[in-house]
């Protein structure tokens, strides 16, 4: 997910160029409803209830977190095994993310309090509001996914990029700046992102106006206040293996799958999910600790469906529409991230802003 577009409004909302909204080129787009029912008559129905087996792995997580932080403070371990420890609450901490980005969605319980309650706990080693992610990923992004300026997640245009110094800056972080700063990204972006738009961009972005801002700034300041308590509890001597080895571990897990999920993919006015998204698959064991996040195509078509039923929805794309599906190996797609830049020359092209090298998207590479 991407601050870019969301500064670029913020500073320039009354000033685009109307050509960043034309620049989407006619594409064979349809919409989430052809895909739905189209689909739809090959699934079981019970794909579709709530899976509240799902609790299991933020129970899991949780408790392995408390072991593992327990193990930590009450012997004696050497550095490479505090390590370890750090790493292993890294990825505990991704597996959290994503029982959270299920739960926001309504697809593990139902009631939404109940809802925003455990994800106020799952969310809070990102430091991320329930109710800002709601709005954040729920409504902005797959309400408007790939719409320049529209989705918070997209990449922008060439002519945004222009008129922003600070795009100019950012854009030697991303993923084909071809700059070596550009490999630390997925190690801290999410979590900066988040974090940034929490405190300053919702108050001066009018794409956030109709979020709850009181709630979101309670929200906040509950996860802010677990956190200064957990670095108390922890002391300051293990900050490094209990707190920044697993941040920069929990965002480099989820941002790898972030970024491939639609940065190699063109900008759409339509949102059609075969179009501007992308799966990635992965070893098995890692797409179930990370509850098949990786099947991004088939979030966007049933986004309240479980990620324990996304595979047999990856099957039927397979065999239904296998001419315009987009699915690869995740690591070929982190291969093809940094291999292409991360800025719009037009909807199915890619531009880096120095070098003027242009790529195509994977949709329009593809045909």
């Amino acid at each position: 997910m991407d601050l870019i577009n969301d500064f670029e409004v913020s500073v320039r909302s009354e000033n685009t160029p109307k050509d960043d909204l034309n620049i989407i080129v006619n594409q064979p787009v349809k919409n989430l409803a052809f895909y739905n029912k189209a689909l739809s008559p090959f699934l079981k129905p019970e794909y579709f209830n709530r899976n509240p087996f799902r609790l299991g792995y933020y129970l899991s997580f949780i408790i392995g977190n408390l072991v593992l932080v327990y193990i930590a403070l009450s012997f004696n371990l050497n550095i490479l095994s505090l390590c370890l420890i750090g790493f292993l609450m890294g990825c505990l901490n991704a597996g959290l993310a994503f029982v959270s980005h299920e739960l926001s969605h309504g697809s593990v319980v139902k009631g939404k309090s109940f809802q925003d309650l455990l994800v106020l706990f799952s969310f809070a080693p990102f430091l991320i509001s329930p109710t800002y992610w709601r709005f954040w990923h729920n409504r902005l992004h797959h309400g408007n996914t790939q719409y320049v300026l529209k989705d918070p997640d997209a990449f922008p245009t060439m002519s945004v990029y222009k008129n922003s110094p600070f795009l100019r800056w950012v854009f030697k972080w991303t993923p084909g700046s071809k700059m070596l700063r550009s490999y630390s990204y997925f190690f801290f972006w999410f979590s900066f992102q988040s974090f940034l738009n929490q405190v300053y961009m919702r108050f001066n972005n009018k794409m956030w106006n109709e979020m709850n801002h009181k709630k979101v700034t309670i929200e906040f300041s509950l996860q802010i206040v677990m956190l200064i308590s957990y670095l108390y509890l922890v002391g300051f001597s293990n900050w490094i293996y209990l707190f920044f080895i697993p941040f920069f571990v929990q965002n480099y897990i989820l941002m790898s799958y972030i970024s491939t999920n639609h940065n190699l993919s063109p900008l759409t006015k339509v949102n059609d999910p075969l179009v501007n998204s992308l799966s990635v698959s992965n070893y098995r064991l890692l797409e179930f600790l990370h509850l098949n996040f990786g099947y991004h195509v088939e979030h966007h078509i049933f986004p309240r469906m479980s990620g324990a039923y996304t595979k047999k929805v990856h099957d039927v794309l397979k065999s239904q529409f296998s001419e315009n599906y987009q699915y690869m190996p995740k690591a070929l797609a982190i291969k093809k991230l940094y291999s292409t830049a991360r800025i719009y020359k037009n909807s199915t092209t890619l531009m880096h802003p120095i070098d003027r090298t242009t790529y195509s998207t994977i949709g329009a590479s593809s045909k």
